[in-house]
């Protein structure tokens, strides 16, 4: 089974120099399920992902963090620092937080492969992309998952359609940029 089979193929991308405001609206939507964004530049190549972590990481220091669990600032105190990091960082382009460590796969690569680099580097998911850098979908492990659950239920049905372009519909819910 092809990774291009099973793959997202329109994972959620922002511009480089997009604002991280607009992350933080994306992820507080209840309907964005997606956990990574991935940056791209004006003609789809991958730049690198921002994931929220980054994002709470950006906002919420892990300085405040330790002093809560302390006990050693107040809630108000914690309060005011992270608000003015919202007002300072808000405009802060995501080029700037950005990972660029992220592996990526081909698309005409096994799903073996993906799992493999999956488990690895223990992260949910993995961009996909053409010979030349861009960033054409993205797998995941509940995609695995799926294509498991898929063999499980109707094998017949699987058989069929192996050879297929795509398995699933597996459009990104919601696109930046």
């Amino acid at each position: 089974m092809r990774i291009e089979q099973i793959m997202r193929h329109n994972p959620t991308r922002v511009g480089e120099s997009e604002p991280v405001s607009r992350l933080i609206e994306w992820y507080a939507n209840p309907a964005g399920h997606s956990r990574y964004t991935y940056v791209v530049d004006g003609a789809g190549k991958l730049l690198g992902v921002v994931t929220m972590m980054e994002l709470l990481s950006l906002f919420i220091e892990s300085e405040i963090v330790d002093a809560q669990e302390r006990a050693s600032i107040s809630d108000a105190d914690a309060l005011r620092r992270i608000s003015a990091a919202l007002e300072s960082k808000k405009d802060m382009p995501v080029s700037r937080i950005m990972r660029q460590d992220l592996p990526t796969v081909a698309s005409t690569g096994l799903f073996l492969e993906a799992r493999l680099l999956l488990r690895q580097r223990a992260i949910t998911a993995l961009p996909v992309v053409d010979e030349c850098g861009v960033l054409v979908g993205e797998i995941t492990r509940r995609l695995i998952v799926k294509l498991l659950d898929t063999m499980l239920r109707d094998p017949d049905l699987f058989t069929l359609k192996k050879d297929c372009k795509r398995l699933f519909d597996t459009s990104s819910e919601f696109f930046l940029g």
